[in-house]
């Protein structure tokens, strides 16, 4: 769940949701940027494409889906769990299963989803037992589907990845940004751009900025077009949490639809 918090809410949006923005993004993102080529693939495997590459970062949050079904109280920060603060063994576990159910999609979807989960910091360098075992376990899923793959060069698979990466950043950005803040009071995440994504950042990170309460600027623009996306979320009432718990007054909550603008 990604979670932001108003003075009398929470706003959560599930991350199979956020990903189905992020895919929306990537949709629009200029055909230069994707190199697509002719690719050497082993017998039965599925071509790629750009709509591969879209697939794989509309789904790569899948493994979210059931878990996400259900609020979860955070104790320690008085708030719903969110994706960041979500205990690592069941989060690592999630991933896996994710990228498994994306594989069966398509094995290049995947392969992106797994190059981009694997080199997280917290996982990267944690000594626990299942996350070392989640790397290892990673590693050879990657292994196997490059050598289906072999006239993928390294610099175009590294940009797929990064289209990912940045699509989800775009997301992230809508997410845990109140419509319409001012620069100063974004995110400390988006303070110096979305990580990620120097390839379309014109020498730099890409940067995002609200213009309004329903239009965001990417300066400079990776897109084709103008387009709109929409977002789906939750306002969850801080008072109903109390009298019912998080759960509940989730499960209560309507679902509202924000339409977001990006130039």
């Amino acid at each position: 769940m990604i979670v932001r918090e108003t003075d009398q809410s929470f706003v959560l949006v599930k991350q199979h949701d956020h990903a189905k923005f992020s895919g929306e993004a990537a949709e629009r993102f200029a055909d230069k940027f994707y190199m697509m080529e002719r690719v050497e693939k082993s017998p039965g495997m599925p071509e790629v494409t750009k709509d591969a590459i879209v697939l794989g970062v509309t789904e790569h949050d899948r493994g979210w889906i059931r878990p996400d079904d259900t609020a979860v109280w955070d104790d320690h920060l008085h708030a719903p769990y969110s994706f960041n603060e979500y205990p690592m063994l069941p989060k690592v576990t999630f991933y896996q299963m994710g990228i498994d159910e994306l594989e069966e999609k398509h094995p290049y979807a995947a392969l992106l989803s797994s190059l981009y989960y694997s080199v997280f910091e917290d996982i990267q360098t944690s000594e626990r037992e299942d996350c070392v075992a989640f790397v290892h376990h990673e590693e050879e899923r990657q292994q196997r589907i490059r050598s289906a793959y072999t006239g993928v060069q390294e610099e175009t698979l590294l940009l797929h990845r990064q289209v990912l990466q940045t699509c989800d950043g775009l997301s992230l950005y809508v997410c845990l940004n109140a419509p319409g803040i001012g620069k100063e009071d974004e995110h400390p995440w988006f303070k110096d751009g979305v990580p990620g994504s120097e390839p379309f950042g014109g020498g730099g990170l890409l940067q995002l900025s609200w213009q309004d309460d329903r239009t965001v600027k990417a300066d400079p623009s990776p897109f084709d077009r103008e387009f709109t996306a929409t977002l789906r979320e939750k306002h969850v009432p801080k008072d109903r949490i109390r009298e019912v718990g998080v759960a509940k007054a989730y499960e209560e909550a309507e679902w509202t639809e924000r339409e977001i603008t990006f130039v």
